[in-house]
């Protein structure tokens, strides 16, 4: 027993060895090992530095008061409304509800492709009977959105695209979400149909683009939850989708809006664009257009 014992401590005092000697040959043999060690970043602190970098773009351009159309005519709805029963599928709650139930039975079925190349016209009839319910034909967020666009349009539902952006010229990576206008909320209200998800405040209260933005840049609750989530413990629903949290986090710098919603995008896009970026960019829209009820 003394014999099994000692070869025991013996084993532990050699491992023991072996790390004291590997920290050192870290600290002392390994360029950069303090700076490499230190990078190992906790979410939390990745949140800090996009909220910072949000709230030291907080203010926007004054812009000028462009309008932003709303096409409920398109003679492909009809086809989209009788194709795919969607008005079924939205029910009879309110806008961002009816919309919310669209986001829900369509997600799953459209495969995300970061990558899709946008060869399909961008409109919602060519792209769902290139990618409903097909996993070997997946669509970037852009795409979805147009999906989703169309058919609330279809159902005269004021809706519209919303591309957001980062701060850094080096990430090419952004985002395509949904904005539809509730008359029950009496403002904008964001849908992620990529994500199947949408944001709410700490009373449960869905948002809009920009009261997300500005949470965030204050550090004030918010989080995306699922189209089925109960929102009892919106606590919960943060930690489970932090990663998404972060990521749209990143992107909330400046937007994007197309001036005419309807059947595939209008070639020009309206930015709403902070005061500290630099830009020469044209169609520079104002605050006050975003946030209006549409008309």
């Amino acid at each position: 027993m003394k014999k099994k014992h000692k070869i025991i401590i013996t084993v532990l005092s050699i491992l023991l060895l072996v790390s004291i000697g590997y920290i050192v040959y870290l600290e002392f043999f390994v360029e950069h090992n303090t700076y490499y060690m230190s990078y190992q970043q906790d979410p939390s602190e990745i949140y800090i530095m996009e909220s910072g970098i949000i709230y030291n773009d907080l203010e926007f351009r004054e812009g000028k008061e462009y309008t932003i159309k709303y096409d409920f005519d398109n003679e492909e709805y009809k086809e989209l409304l009788d194709k795919y029963d969607i008005k079924t599928t939205a029910g009879n709650g309110s806008e961002f509800e009816q919309a919310k139930n669209l986001m829900n039975e369509y997600s799953g079925r459209l495969t995300h492709y970061s990558s899709y190349d946008n060869h399909v016209e961008m409109n919602a009839i060519d792209l769902l009977d290139y990618s409903l319910d097909n996993k070997e034909h997946g669509i970037n967020c852009r795409n979805k959105a147009q999906i989703l666009n169309e058919m609330c349009l279809a159902l005269g539902i004021y809706s519209r695209k919303v591309w957001i952006m980062p701060n850094s010229i080096y990430d090419t990576d952004c985002h395509v979400v949904n904005e539809v206008w509730d008359s029950k909320y009496n403002k904008w209200v964001m849908l992620d149909i990529t994500n199947n998800m949408y944001w709410v405040d700490d009373s449960g209260n869905p948002l809009s683009v920009l009261e997300i933005r500005n949470k965030i840049a204050n550090q004030e609750f918010c989080t995306p939850v699922n189209s089925n989530d109960d929102l009892k413990d919106l606590e919960k629903s943060l930690d489970r989708n932090y990663a998404t949290f972060l990521y749209i986090a990143k992107n909330m710098v400046y937007m994007g809006y197309c001036d005419v919603n309807t059947k595939n995008e209008s070639e020009n896009r309206l930015l709403l664009i902070p005061k500290n970026l630099d830009t020469n960019y044209e169609f520079i829209v104002s605050e006050k257009i975003i946030t209006a009820e549409p008309k």
